[in-house]
């Protein structure tokens, strides 16, 4: 599975190249006004105006983005559209408009309801600038190409600082390439980014997308910094069939990034179009990245042509100190949470997966499991999680999948519950306790066979396990269980699709007189800080409830 958003980031230097390349060609349309106002001026734009007119006022409105894409746009001036009507982009903001944090330039509408900006390519093009707020629009393309964005913020920069402070706040982007990107062409790309409430459907590449070039292993720099998405929907955003090199239909993915969280978003039914033969999309997802939190999503009914990926939540190549946590994964194609890299110069590492639940995961019929440790995956901790399989129409994969070139895995205080007649756990090779580390953790099957692969050996029972691998012992003294943990609720007949849904009830909440109450190991004591809202009994419960 290559992580390479090449092809994307080509477009992206394109449409830069585009930019640049046809500014000299923009008409020169005489402006009504004789001079500027001293302060921040609001610009009009109306299906009623004219592009001769001075376009401050609704009565003096322009007509076309064409003319609004002219205009000088200085800090704290507002572009705005009249609600109800469509206009044709792209709307283009360059070099020469720049706001701030506190006086941003602000585009959106006026009147009652949202505009609506429709293009064959971009929709709105913010290129070399930053200082600018994008709110209350809706934006339209034609899903002819995967090409273009809704709102594509793109740095041409190749030194100095990151362009600062964009947000993108209530809009919805559909039938683009990717419905919002962030891309750089060089290491400098942008900065303090929001993007608060936005629906991204039916675009082709991915919902959300940021890119730029792969960080060096030596001096790593990402293109981008401090980024917060949050209350996103990504969804049917389907992947381009034409497209055979990289993966394809993402919902929310972010490469080059250090320093970014994405909350309490929700990604599903993304991917089955794309055409790439050995990887495929996921739900929610990083790579090239490091400081990455993900926690509070939810990821369902996510897919691949292929049977490569399709699922979840992933961390990829090139990921360093990034979390995963308080994440619902459900009925995806692929595993629900994925740690992975095929490349041993850049491994996934230093991660941690806590406080997630996986329901009815994993359905391809390649290698797979609910959870996926794999390739190059290095120092991660795997705790406090509740994974739960289900039969699905296919080979039946285990809680959990271990790959032959792991080193530095711990599993502690996680449910694996096997409502299949397949491993709890499969581990591709005999690995050692320096390579994956099992400790406090339940296993309960579906049936009456208790099933542990290790390699090329097969365990019945959890004393055997223990007896031939070393594993589920600490200081000499059995751990772990072998348990019913009596989860609450249909925990296999989901149909969720926000956080504060399943997190107001007791789908996995642990029943009263559990044996998984109060009967885990102490994290603190083993080197692990469970995070503000873990436990720090001395005997937390097992599983992410």
């Amino acid at each position: 599975m290559r992580r390479q958003l090449t092809r994307l980031l080509i477009l992206a230097l394109c449409a830069g190249a585009l930019v640049i390349a046809c500014s000299s060609f923009l008409p020169r349309f005489r402006v009504g006004l004789t001079g500027r106002a001293a302060g921040p001026v609001t610009y009009y734009v109306s299906p009623a105006g004219h592009d001769d007119a001075a376009g401050t006022s609704p009565a003096t409105a322009w007509r076309t983005l064409r003319r609004a894409s002219v205009a000088v746009l200085k800090p704290g001036d507002r572009l705005l559209l009249r609600a109800r009507a469509s206009y044709a982009g792209p709307l283009r903001l360059g070099p020469g408009d720049a706001g701030s944090a506190a006086r941003p330039v602000r585009i959106g509408s006026y009147g009652d309801g949202r505009a609506t900006v429709t293009s064959r390519g971009s929709g709105i093009v913010v290129t070399d600038t930053g200082g600018v707020t994008i709110a209350d629009l809706t934006l339209r393309g034609d899903q002819a190409t995967a090409t273009g964005a809704g709102i594509d913020l793109f740095s041409n920069r190749t030194a100095g600082p990151r362009f600062g402070h964009v947000v993108i706040a209530r809009v919805t982007a559909s039938g683009f390439g990717n419905g919002i990107a962030v891309a750089a062409a060089h290491a400098v790309g942008f900065r303090d980014v929001r993007i608060n409430e936005a629906r991204l459907t039916g675009n082709i590449n991915a919902g959300l997308a940021a890119f730029g070039p792969a960080p060096s292993r030596r001096t790593p720099v990402y293109a981008h910094a401090d980024l917060l998405i949050s209350h996103v929907t990504a969804a049917y955003n389907k992947g381009d069939p034409a497209n055979r090199q990289v993966n394809s239909g993402n919902g929310i993915v972010l490469g080059s990034v250090a320093g970014a969280r994405i909350a309490w978003s929700v990604a599903h039914g993304n991917g089955g179009n794309g055409a790439a033969l050995h990887e495929g999309p996921f739900g929610i997802w990083a790579y090239d990245a490091r400081g990455i939190v993900i926690d509070h999503n939810v990821a369902y009914g996510n897919g691949s042509n292929n049977v490569y990926d399709g699922g979840g939540f992933a961390l990829d190549r090139n990921t360093s100190h990034c979390v995963l946590q308080y994440n619902l994964s459900y009925r995806n194609w692929g595993a629900g949470y994925q740690l992975y890299s095929s490349s041993q110069a850049a491994p996934s590492r230093d991660n941690t997966v806590r406080f997630n639940i996986t329901s009815a995961d994993s359905r391809t019929q390649h290698e797979s499991g609910a959870v996926i440790i794999n390739g190059y995956a290095q120092n991660s901790a795997v705790y406090q999680n509740t994974i739960v399989t289900a039969s699905p129409p296919g080979p039946i994969h285990p809680a959990v999948y271990l790959g032959r070139a792991i080193t530095g895995i711990v599993f502690l205080n996680n449910i694996f519950e096997g409502r299949v007649a397949a491993p709890l756990v499969l581990s591709a090779a005999a690995l050692g306790r320096r390579d994956a580390l099992l400790q406090g953790n339940d296993y309960f099957p579906a049936g009456p066979m208790w099933l542990v692969r290790w390699g090329p050996r097969a365990y019945l029972s959890l004393p055997g396990f223990r007896a031939g691998t070393g594993q589920e012992t600490l200081n000499g003294q059995p751990t772990g269980s072998s348990a019913d943990p009596r989860l609450t609720g249909p925990v296999l007949r989901l149909a969720v699709n926000g956080q504060g849904r399943w997190q107001a009830g007791a789908n996995f909440d642990l029943a009263h007189g559990s044996p998984a109450r109060g009967s885990g190991l102490n994290l603190r004591r083993l080197g692990v800080r469970p995070g503000i809202a873990g436990p720090g009994a001395a005997r937390p419960n097992i599983g992410a409830r």
